[in-house]
C-alpha cells in the first residue's frame, strides 16, 4: 500500500469516526410553559434528534410527528409512550412558575418558563444528561443529572437553585426522565435506526456488462471496501449505544 493511499485510508477513519459519532449524538426535549394576565396557560415540548426536531406538543395540538426524523422514527408510536411524561414535565413546569410567581410578585409579564433535557453518551461510552432552566428568556439553572450537581447560571439565580433544590418532586423528576425515561428513549430510537440500517435495500437498475480497457480492469476499486468499512464503524457504534 503506498504512501498516499494509507493517508487517504486515516482521513477516512477519522471522517467516518465524526459521522458515526454525530449519527447518534444526542436526544432533547425543549419544554415552555407560560402565561399572561389572567389568560390561560399555554406549553409546547418539542423532541429533538441530533438537534433536528422530531416531535411536537403543544396547547394547541396533541402529540405529534415532525420533519424527516419523525417519519424515519415513527414519532407517533413514540408519542403513544412518552407523552405521559411530557405532560408531567409540562405540569410540574407551571406547578412551579405559579409557585415562583407567589413567592416573587415582581415577575413581569407575561411569565415564561423554560427547561430543557438532553442526553447523550459520551466517547467513551459513557451515558450522561442534564437539565437547564431559562426564565424570560434568561438563562438560570443548570442540572448536572450524573453528579446531581445545580449550578447558578445567572448571578441572579441563587433564590431559584435552593427553591428547587429542597423540592424533592421536582428533583425526583429531573433524575428520573435524565437518567432512565431519556436514556431509554434514546436506546430505543438508536435500535431503530440500526433495524433500519440493516435492511436490505434493492438495486433500482441494472447495467449491460462493457468491456474494459485492461488498463482500467486491473486498477484496484478501492471505493467497495471503503463503504463497507464505513458502514461496518456506523453500525458498531450504534450497537455500542444500545447494548450500553
Amino acid at each position: 500500500m503506498d504512501f498516499t493511499l494509507l493517508l487517504s485510508f486515516l482521513v477516512l477513519l477519522s471522517t467516518v469516526a465524526k459521522a458515526t459519532t454525530a449519527d447518534a449524538a444526542s436526544l432533547c426535549y425543549s419544554f415552555t410553559v407560560g402565561k399572561s394576565g389572567s389568560g390561560p396557560w399555554r406549553h409546547k415540548v418539542q423532541g429533538q434528534l441530533n438537534e433536528e426536531t422530531f416531535l411536537s406538543y403543544s396547547s394547541s395540538s396533541n402529540c405529534q410527528a415532525i420533519g424527516a426524523w419523525g417519519n424515519r422514527l415513527n414519532a407517533t408510536k413514540i408519542c403513544d409512550k412518552q407523552v405521559d411524561t411530557l405532560k408531567d414535565g409540562v405540569d410540574l413546569l407551571k406547578e412551579q412558575a405559579v409557585h415562583m410567581k407567589r413567592e416573587k410578585k415582581t415577575f413581569r409579564e407575561p411569565l415564561s418558563l423554560q427547561a430543557r433535557l438532553c442526553c447523550w453518551h459520551e466517547g467513551d461510552g459513557h451515558f450522561n444528561g442534564s437539565w437547564d432552566f431559562d426564565l424570560n428568556g434568561h438563562k438560570m439553572v443548570h442540572v448536572d443529572s450524573s453528579t446531581g450537581k445545580w449550578t447558578e447560571v445567572d448571578p441572579g439565580s441563587r433564590w431559584m437553585k435552593e427553591m428547587w433544590e429542597k423540592n424533592k418532586d421536582l428533583t425526583d423528576f429531573l433524575s428520573r426522565t435524565s437518567q432512565g425515561d431519556c436514556r431509554a428513549w434514546f436506546k430505543e430510537m438508536m435500535k431503530s435506526l440500526l433495524e433500519e440500517k440493516l435492511e436490505p435495500t434493492a438495486s433500482t437498475t441494472t447495467t449491460p456488462h462493457v468491456d474494459q480497457p485492461l488498463s482500467l480492469a486491473i486498477k484496484p476499486n478501492i471505493s467497495v471496501p471503503l463503504i463497507i468499512l464505513r458502514y461496518s464503524l456506523l453500525l458498531w457504534s450504534l450497537r455500542r449505544i444500545i447494548d450500553s
